[in-house]
């Protein structure tokens, strides 16, 4: 064996009873197996008592787990009492239960006891004694022998009265093995022999095993034998081990040991003739079984000496189709949440068509197998759109089914279904060929939150459940801003504690948030009691106050029928009316005076575009704001008077009014005057400069 030992330390041992010197021992054995022990060396009134305690390899798979390989209390209170009364150990001693030895080495160097015979019942244990017995050989003052010893095996006894002195440390703990024990002890004892045992209080199985002692030995039991024991332990403690011993009568066996023995010889007469039922049993059943086998492989043999006849194959049943399962919706002829009433057609294995009809109008979708349905926020959104009635130009963002954007395209002019999927914008593209006779112009198109394509700007920007992940709430928030008329609104509806999370990022885009609670008595009814039901936002801009328009035409004159042209003219106009007052409220200059004898010419060119042509008509029409005041030439201008009259409504500085210059307050006041004045041939025609005041 290769082995590689550690330093020694000198230690006190684990129960503080003993100095010892520690090694650890690492190696290989003859057998090629990893191995590693501790060599411990107690000192023991002069002389040393060396042994090995396992710790990897042989010696650690033990029959009642590790305790045997380790140093009890008991163990060492046991090795102390025979240190200082050595008188004690005469004659044969015979310890049970050994363990690692200490006891038993020591009773065999420090006294002058005959024979020693160390015993266990633990084939490991005792290949352990037995290299504790080498190791110690010549400080023994006794002979030594070891040996394999199971109380409830009568055949492994010794003689009869061969023991004077029986030792043992923590042996009574399996409450199974009180009886052999005794039986044995009663055996082998001689007559006046005692039982030395320490053992601690294990949950009662001392007290049993004093209890059941009393009917056949003497019986002392003591805890104040060793006043070092106490002080080192504790009396207090769960492991102090008590003495106990066991005296056999002088005048030899009693009554009672006979009737002991003779209980004990009839329970392995019990157990001998239950060992040999269950062996003629066991012999039955196997010869059942190999009976059994031989008939199975006759009849097998018998059928492979048969003739084969064939057998015309049957061809399998035709597979019936699948029928798939039919919600309980289409059942009943309405929507996924029952806002709605629906009818369902089956286009093709995996293809529904859905028709939603709503007041005045149908809807028709296209599901594939696999797609999701409707959301509860999406349907209970295209309930709200159809109260609305949304005009003008709508946006679905996130559009999923599209249910709320055709919804939308009864009332509105335009409406385009956006989502950033390209798979649901194919799904989005075969819904606007379906409705392609809706009122409103349909449009499917990719859009990914945070992106912002080059298109005319809409009046209502509608979506359902995009808000779930916060990390694209920024996105979608600068998707909707910069796609957003001034005056437009984005109507927004989910539920969860989400949707109160983007209204908080929100406010700072959309000063104004309507947070909407009441619903059409029909989706009310249907999500009443839902945890599902979602809330709905109204984001608005701030309130933009637009470009007055022209005044429309006297009742007594008729209208002509407006053209096409004149209708895109139209539209155009209002939004670049729209986009003016954008930037009339980012606009914040100081004024400029206008002084007699200056021309108009000279202001700014960023405020030309403000400029445009007026007819005769509006020239001559009154006029609600004030403008300066003067007559309409024949040819449309309007010529400025030059007397000293002061502009009402136009606030002046204070230092301007005496040096006769006109203060113009802001950007809106000049715009409307430079929009009432008329061109000619690219010139403000007539315009005279303001004389100052007095």
């Amino acid at each position: 064996m290769d082995a590689s030992p550690s330093d020694g330390t000198c230690e006190r041992s684990h129960w503080g009873l003993f100095d010892r010197v520690v090694n650890t021992v690492r190696g290989v054995d003859s057998c090629g197996q990893v191995m590693a022990y501790r060599s411990l060396m107690y000192h023991c009134a002069g002389k040393t008592v060396e042994f090995h305690q396992p710790l990897e390899g042989a010696g650690t798979r033990l029959m009642h787990g590790d305790f045997a390989r380790k140093i009890s209390p008991s163990e060492e209170a046991l090795a102390t009492y025979i240190l200082k009364r050595p008188r004690v150990c005469h004659g044969r001693v015979l310890v049970v239960g050994a363990g690692l030895g200490l006891a038993g080495l020591v009773c065999a160097s420090c006294t002058k006891a005959q024979q020693v015979v160390l015993t266990d019942g633990d084939p490991e244990v005792v290949k352990l004694l037995e290299s504790s017995r080498s190791l110690n050989e010549g400080s023994f003052q006794s002979l030594v022998t070891v040996q394999q010893l199971l109380w409830d095996r009568m055949e492994q006894w010794p003689d009869r009265a061969s023991f004077d002195l029986v030792l043992g440390a923590d042996v009574v703990y399996l409450e199974d093995l009180h009886a052999p024990l005794l039986d044995m002890l009663a055996r082998v004892l001689r007559p006046g022999g005692h039982f030395l045992l320490f053992a601690s209080k294990r949950h009662g199985s001392l007290e049993k095993f004093v209890a059941s002692s009393k009917a056949i030995f003497g019986v002392e039991v003591s805890t104040d034998y060793d006043a070092d024991v106490e002080r080192a332990i504790g009396r207090g403690s769960k492991c102090f081990p008590v003495f106990v011993k066991l005296t056999v009568p002088a005048e030899g066996e009693s009554e009672a040991v006979q009737r002991l023995c003779q209980r004990f010889a009839e329970l392995q007469e019990q157990k001998r003739h239950k060992a040999q039922e269950e062996a003629e049993r066991k012999e039955q059943q196997q010869l059942r079984r190999r009976a059994r086998s031989e008939t199975l492989l006759a009849r097998r043999e018998r059928r492979l000496e048969e003739p084969k006849v064939p057998v015309a194959e049957e061809e399998p049943p035709p597979r019936a189709p699948r029928v798939p399962l039919v919600p309980r919706a289409e059942l009943e002829g309405r929507s996924d949440w029952g806002l709605f009433p629906r009818s369902v057609k089956v286009a093709d294995e995996d293809v529904k068509e859905l028709t939603y009809d709503f007041d005045n109008f149908q809807v028709r979708l296209r599901r594939r197998h696999g797609d999701a349905r409707p959301s509860c926020a999406e349907e209970a959104l295209a309930a709200w759109v159809l109260s609305r009635r949304l005009r003008r130009r709508v946006l679905e963002l996130g559009a999923g089914a599209g249910l709320a954007g055709l919804a939308a395209a009864n009332s509105a002019k335009h409406v385009e279904l956006t989502d950033a999927d390209p798979a649901v914008v194919q799904t989005l593209q075969e819904a606007v060929l379906l409705n392609d006779s809706c009122a409103a112009s349909l449009k499917a198109r990719r859009l990914a939150f945070g992106e912002v394509p080059a298109l005319k700007r809409f009046d209502w920007i509608i979506a359902a459940e995009i808000v779930e992940m916060k990390d694209a709430h920024a996105l979608i928030l600068r998707t909707a801003r910069k796609l957003l008329k001034p005056s437009g609104t984005f109507a927004v509806m989910a539920a969860g504690p989400i949707m109160d999370c983007f209204l908080r990022e929100a406010a700072a885009t959309f000063p104004s948030i309507e947070l909407k609670r009441d619903f059409p008595d029909a989706v009310s009814k249907a999500l009443h009691g839902m945890t599902c039901r979602p809330k709905m936002a109204l984001l608005r801009r701030p309130a933009v106050r637009l470009a007055r328009r022209p005044p429309k035409p006297p009742k007594d004159t008729k209208a002509p029928s407006p053209s096409p042209e004149s209708i895109a003219s139209e539209d155009r106009e209002e939004s670049g009316e729209e986009e003016e007052a954008e930037q009339d409220m980012e606009a914040c200059k100081p004024a400029q005076a206008v002084h007699p004898g200056s021309d108009l010419r000279a202001l700014p060119r960023s405020r030309e575009r403000f400029r445009r042509p007026v007819s005769k008509a509006e020239a001559r029409s009154p006029r609600t704001e004030p403008t300066v005041s003067g007559r309409a030439s024949e040819d449309g201008c309007v010529q400025a008077t030059s007397s000293p009259q002061r502009l009402s409504g136009y606030p002046t500085a204070r230092g301007d009014a005496q040096a006769g210059g006109l203060q113009v307050c802001g950007v809106r006041p000049l715009i409307r005057r430079a929009k009432s004045v008329p061109y000619r041939g690219g010139k403000l025609g007539g315009l005279m400069a303001l004389p100052s005041e007095p």
